[in-house]
């Protein structure tokens, strides 16, 4: 049985867009911590969807662009490639 997810939540407010990618990720087994970032506005209305990776020690930043809107979530995990595939696959 998998340990609980750990969340962390410097930051406890969370956009639309990377609401998505939290309820998903926190489903996948290899994901051990995700960290919420702060929300930056990107001064233009609308924009395309888009999550965007840059690795980090012990897993993955991704930047998640919603309506106007990015935010940083930190997710870590063993398995980089597979988070990767998975997250952008259900953020299409």
């Amino acid at each position: 049985m998998k340990p609980k997810m750990i969340i962390t939540d410097s930051h406890s407010s969370t956009t639309d867009a990377s609401a998505e990618i939290i309820k998903y990720a926190q489903k996948l087994t290899i994901v051990d911590k995700i960290g919420i970032g702060i929300i930056k506005n990107t001064n233009s209305k609308g924009g395309k969807r888009s999550i965007k990776f840059l690795p980090i020690t012990g897993g993955i930043k991704a930047s998640v662009r919603g309506s106007g809107t990015v935010q940083d979530l930190y997710v870590y995990t063993k398995e980089i490639d597979l988070v990767k595939k998975y997250l952008s696959e259900v953020f299409k």
